[in-house]
């Protein structure tokens, strides 16, 4: 169970928030809107009422200890960078910030923040990738050019197990999951044994290049 620190509970920062909680994990909310908390405090660990530009505050609350921190203050360039410079000097781990902007995101990146996210880019890119590639269900790019891709499988994969694929020597790509469109179950780290059926999608992390080459399977 990780500990996760989410700073600005706007719709980015509560999504956030709510989706590490369910998931098992201990969240600290913070936000300096009490309305933002007391919607969100059933649905985390702790959430408090705490001006992110207060560094005593954040060294009081332990954020150093966290395993990573989300800042999401938004279109608050200001007040989004004295957080951000605070939370480096108190020594957090991880940091990921959201940016508002180009010129955001360099301020950021300057000030050390570990990595920064641009949320409706991202968003607008997985609409293009999956209107551009009609296999492609939904991607999560991880930077330095690999990404994780939901894919329904090629005709020429079904009916044989990931041993006979053997994806990894042939694209260099890993099969994290096989999801049951059925009914949704979710089979981790599939065995080599696992047999590719048409009702799967497989959830595939891999270098760029290689998961275009993958995908243009389905294209033939």
């Amino acid at each position: 169970m990780g500990q996760f620190v989410v700073i600005g509970l706007g719709r980015f920062g509560s999504h956030v928030a709510r989706t590490l909680f369910h998931a098992g994990h201990e969240v600290l909310a913070i936000d300096q809107d009490p309305q933002a908390i007391q919607r969100i405090r059933d649905e985390v660990t702790r959430a408090v009422v705490v001006d992110a530009r207060d560094k005593e505050r954040l060294a009081a609350l332990g954020v150093h200890e966290a395993d990573a921190v989300v800042l999401s203050l938004g279109e608050q360039v200001e007040a989004s960078a004295l957080a951000a410079l605070h939370l480096k000097e108190l020594g957090v781990r991880h940091l990921v910030a959201k940016a508002g902007s180009e010129d955001h995101g360099k301020l950021l990146k300057l000030i050390g923040v570990d990595e920064v996210i641009f949320p409706e880019r991202q968003a607008a890119e997985r609409l293009a990738s999956r209107l551009r590639d009609s296999n492609v269900l939904d991607y999560i790019p991880l930077g330095r050019g690999y990404s994780i891709h939901e894919i329904t499988p090629p005709a020429e994969f079904l009916g044989k197990t990931l041993a006979e694929l053997r994806l990894r020597n042939r694209f260099g790509v890993q099969v994290l999951a096989l999801r049951d469109m059925r009914s949704g179950d979710l089979t981790v780290n599939p065995g080599a044994e696992a047999v590719i059926e048409p009702y799967h999608v497989m959830i595939v992390l891999g270098a760029n290049e290689e998961l275009e080459r993958l995908r243009a399977l389905r294209r033939k």
